[in-house]
């Protein structure tokens, strides 16, 4: 493999990981804020946008590098330019190589619909991990001891909390079993 592909190759997983963790943020935020049924659609265009963004800029990235290279070898004879302002060259043309591989490595993973379907599944499964985990953290911290003395004065309160932290998770449970978020509990 060479050079260029193995830095295309480091950029386009970072790159996909960004895209699945704003995705799952979306999840999360459409889930608790907003009460939004889950639909893989909408969210498959939300990590569309988010690869146009990233082929923008690294299209963007390009043509910066491109006109500093062009730049530094016209700014004087080639003949006259320091080791350093050679290396400097081929460091710029390199990055812009990169740059436009990595954008077209990103668009064609936009356009292949898989592949943005397992992005997606791949964030709602982060986003259910992570609800589920603060969810359980919650009802950790909200365990009823009925040893308490004022076990009794508080039980009405907690007991709504329970049944509303209860109720997520059976919507989590149901939304894993069948693939899609729904707020008919």
């Amino acid at each position: 493999m060479s050079k260029i592909a193995a830095m295309v190759d480091e950029g386009l997983f970072i790159a996909l990981s960004a895209v699945r963790m704003a995705v799952k943020n979306e999840i999360i935020i459409g889930a608790l804020r907003e009460h939004a049924d889950y639909d893989p659609e909408t969210y498959a265009d939300a990590a569309r946008n988010e690869l146009d963004v990233l082929i923008r800029q690294n299209d963007s990235y390009a043509r910066r590098v491109r006109r500093l290279r062009k730049t530094l070898t016209r700014s004087r004879w080639t003949t006259d330019l320091t080791e350093d302002q050679h290396a400097d060259i081929s460091q710029l043309r390199l990055r812009r190589r990169v740059h436009e591989r990595l954008s077209i490595a990103l668009r064609a993973v936009a356009e292949d619909d898989r592949h943005v379907a397992r992005i997606v599944e791949r964030a709602r499964r982060a986003a259910s991990d992570e609800i589920r985990a603060a969810v359980s953290a919650k009802l950790v911290r909200l365990a009823i001891d009925d040893r308490d003395p004022d076990y009794e004065d508080r039980r009405a309160a907690r007991t709504e909390v329970f049944v509303s932290i209860d109720l997520a998770v059976l919507r989590l449970k149901h939304a894993e079993k069948t693939g899609s978020e729904t707020s008919d509990y």
